[in-house]
């Protein structure tokens, strides 16, 4: 006990000297220590964190007038949203509904506040869509739509984004700096906007900077991914002359927003038989999994009819239609743009094998004479495809014409009734497709690439 003692007695004269001796310099290190673990986390709370930084590539030459949707739809917000399938639902109007007979629309606007990126609260009076042949009145806190004529799609129409002048926007993202070429923007820098009760600010403040950049053509693209420019491509369709390292990330997706198609030109020998359009549509080959396009509409879309004529390959059916038709051309021409040269020239190889002769013409436009073309078709997400298939359209390049076709796009752009639009975008889809005026062939592939580092 007394050795125990006298140890516990030394140690305590030892610190009593060495405290009296470096008191300044353990004063100092209490202070510093209380400012590390009290004072700096509560600083840190106050100060803002540093945005990370996404930087993304996209093909394209765009204006300030032109900026695709992707980016738009960034920046701001239309009254209505769209859902996966197809269909209008509430964003920053509350609810609408629909009177008169299906030509007026009243829209209710949010109860509590939306803001514009210049901090000013929307007003009913910010709602500036321009559309002809409607009349727009503002009536209390409602907004009201006077059409000429029934018009079923409107409420997807109203989800463009609205915006003031200078791309002043509603939406998670405002912009914060526009670089520019001539008149042609290069890149745009948006950062996160929280105020908007549109969104979450909790979840909007976590969001990265969005850096956008524009090139001319994916060669351009990939070079800038290769070089360090852009991080992230969000869609590209072959992965050629990429540096995929590890730190690459590349997802498949399909686009079923979109289908490549043969389009046959319908006002023109032989195709303007129905058989004769048959008979090719039998001996081309089709995908054989979920890239496989039945018709014009998203599988995706409430009014999609998946129980249509699928035309499998089949050389002798073609064969039996064809020898119902005496009137054989001497040789088809296939055009189709370079990205689908292969395409061309597997169905060449498919009309060999039944008969017929045929050349393969690649073009770098829509030509005015042509018996087969290629070509790839957005989808707009409302089943309406009255500009792409009726026959007195710019959208039907191809001189397609049926009195039956035509009824069925007037008459489902103008029935409010969704069960009733319904049963006639099945019944569109179903003689469509047995028309066949063009052979739905496949929904595209693309892929998006992520460099890892890519939030700097």
């Amino acid at each position: 006990m007394t050795k125990i003692f006298k140890k516990l007695r030394f140690l305590f004269l030892f610190l009593k000297a060495l405290v009296v001796k470096e008191y300044r310099i353990i004063l100092l290190g209490l202070v510093l220590g209380s400012i590390c673990f009290i004072i700096l986390p509560k600083i840190g709370k106050i100060i803002p964190r540093l945005k990370k930084t996404e930087k993304v590539g996209i093909v394209g030459q765009f204006t300030i007038n032109n900026l695709p949707d992707e980016v738009l739809k960034e920046i701001s917000s239309g009254l209505t949203g769209v859902s996966a399938k197809g269909e209008a639902v509430p964003l920053i109007a509350e609810s609408w509904e629909l009177t008169d007979q299906g030509t007026t629309y009243l829209f209710k606007l949010k109860s509590s506040p939306v803001i514009w990126h210049d901090g000013h609260t929307l007003d009913s009076k910010d709602i500036n869509y321009n559309f002809e042949d409607v009349n727009f009145t503002l009536r209390g806190g409602f907004l009201k739509f006077t059409l000429k004529e029934p018009f079923s799609p409107f409420p997807i129409v109203l989800s463009r984004p609205l915006f003031k002048k200078g791309l002043v926007g509603l939406g998670k993202y405002r912009v914060s700096q526009i670089q520019k070429s001539g008149n042609y923007i290069k890149s745009i820098l948006l950062v996160p906007y929280g105020q908007s009760s549109i969104f979450q600010s909790s979840a909007v403040n976590d969001l990265p900077k969005k850096l956008y950049r524009f090139y001319n053509n994916e060669n351009d693209l990939k070079t800038a991914f290769n070089l360090g420019e852009i991080n992230y491509i969000a869609k590209i369709f072959d992965l050629n002359k990429l540096l995929l390292t590890k730190a690459a990330t590349v997802k498949k997706e399909v686009m079923k927003d979109a289908y490549i198609g043969a389009f046959f030109n319908s006002g023109k020998p032989p195709f303007q038989e129905k058989t004769f359009r048959q008979a090719v549509a039998y001996a081309i080959a089709k995908e054989s999994d979920d890239h496989r396009a039945l018709g014009p509409l998203n599988p995706a879309s409430w009014a999609y009819n998946p129980d249509v004529k699928p035309y499998l390959q089949d050389f002798t059916r073609a064969k039996e239609l064809i020898g119902k038709d005496k009137s054989l051309p001497q040789k088809i021409i296939i055009s189709a743009f370079p990205q689908y040269e292969k395409l061309a020239s597997q169905i060449k190889e498919n009309l060999k094998m039944i008969g017929l002769s045929s050349e393969v013409r690649i073009v770098s436009f829509i030509p005015e004479d042509f018996d087969i073309f290629i070509i790839a078709r957005e989808i707009p997400p409302d089943p309406d495809q009255y500009y792409f298939w009726h026959s007195n359209q710019a959208g039907n390049f191809f001189n397609y014409s049926s009195p039956r076709i035509d009824k069925l796009l007037e008459d489902g752009r103008k029935t409010a009734d969704k069960e009733e639009r319904k049963n006639i975008y099945f019944d569109f889809q179903r003689f469509l497709v047995e028309d066949s005026p063009a052979v739905f062939l496949t929904h595209p592939t693309f892929y998006s690439v992520t460099r890892n580092s890519q939030v700097l």
